[in-house]
């Protein structure tokens, strides 16, 4: 039996993988968020439709990060979200304090924290359910090729 060694074999590479995944996913939402955010905030000046934008994009990264794992983890989605919140707070507070931003938000009445209290909810649930569907297409897809590579093998043995 041989030592385990921290990031050796299948196991590191498949964290690894997990690991590019989760950072491709996080790009992919933040450039997502900018693009269909941004888009959406160009028809209607609300900050809401930023967020509508961002749920949707990370919605999408999250169910890419499900098919890369391939598995319907949703500890991975929840990751997601975490960074992805953690970024977006960092760019809004950096934000504030160089100035750049309107205070209130477009779409914000002073004082309003309904925004800032329902939109990380529904990101987490963007990020989770997009993380679980997309593991479970990818775990369904893996069974489907499995099946049918186990039934070619045995029609092949069969026939020797």
């Amino acid at each position: 039996m041989g030592v385990y060694r921290h990031g050796s074999g299948e196991a590191g590479r498949r964290n690894h993988l997990h690991l590019r995944a989760l950072a491709l996913s996080l790009g992919l939402g933040l450039a997502g968020t900018a693009a269909l955010g941004g888009a959406l905030f160009l028809v209607q000046q609300n900050v809401w439709w930023v967020a509508l934008g961002g749920l949707l994009s990370l919605f999408g990264a999250g169910a890419y990060l499900g098919w890369r794992s391939r598995e319907p983890e949703p500890l991975y989605g929840v990751l997601l979200a975490v960074l992805y919140f953690g970024l977006v707070v960092a760019i809004l507070f950096g934000g504030e304090l160089a100035a750049a931003l309107p205070d209130p938000l477009p779409g914000l009445a002073i004082g309003d924290s309904t925004f800032f209290f329902v939109w990380p909810l529904l990101m987490l649930v963007a990020a989770v359910a997009g993380s679980v569907l997309g593991g479970q297409q990818a775990s369904r897809r893996m069974a489907k090729h499995r099946s049918e590579f186990d039934h070619e093998q045995s029609t092949t043995s069969e026939g020797h």
